[in-house]
């Protein structure tokens, strides 16, 4: 995270969102797919409420699953703030108060995830496939490709 320490121009933070936004799309799409919000959220899809695990456990073990997907979406908003929006760095605060921005950070994405499930409606699952093989996977493996092509070009 140190490389994305600092700015470009005096004002654009050096963060990896500018440098890969292709790539910071297709995490966070991918990232809500795994774990299950909407409009990826085929395992609580209303047609399965009446059966599945939903109707299996009560109380605790019920509580456990939402908190389960909390955790993981808190998870995966803190692994993009570390690859694309520079960890703890941020400008205005002095560098032992990097946690602020860091939590700051994490928040934005995980209200992201919140306001996604309000407004996105839920896809069919063959729409999921089609989109995630047919678009997500290549243009995933073209932008490595020109990635891992400029660095060799740039000797970086």
């Amino acid at each position: 995270m140190d490389a994305q320490a600092g700015t470009w121009l005096g004002f654009i933070p050096r963060w990896y969102i500018f440098l890969q936004p292709l790539g910071f799309i297709i995490y966070v799409i991918a990232g809500v797919a795994e774990t299950n919000r909407a409009p990826f959220d085929f395992p609580e899809a209303e047609q399965e409420l009446v059966a599945g695990y939903n109707t299996e456990y009560s109380s605790v073990r019920f509580a456990l699953f939402p908190q389960s997907e909390y955790i993981n979406m808190t998870t995966m908003s803190a692994v993009a703030t570390d690859l694309y929006l520079g960890g703890w760095h941020g400008p205005f605060l002095p560098a032992e108060y990097g946690w602020i921005w860091f939590l700051a950070k994490v928040g934005v994405i995980l209200f992201a995830y919140i306001w996604m499930r309000w407004t996105v409606p839920r896809y069919r699952y063959d729409q999921l496939m089609q989109s995630g093989w047919k678009w997500l996977f290549p243009a995933s493996v073209i932008n490595l490709i020109a990635t891992a092509a400029l660095v060799l070009y740039l000797d970086a």
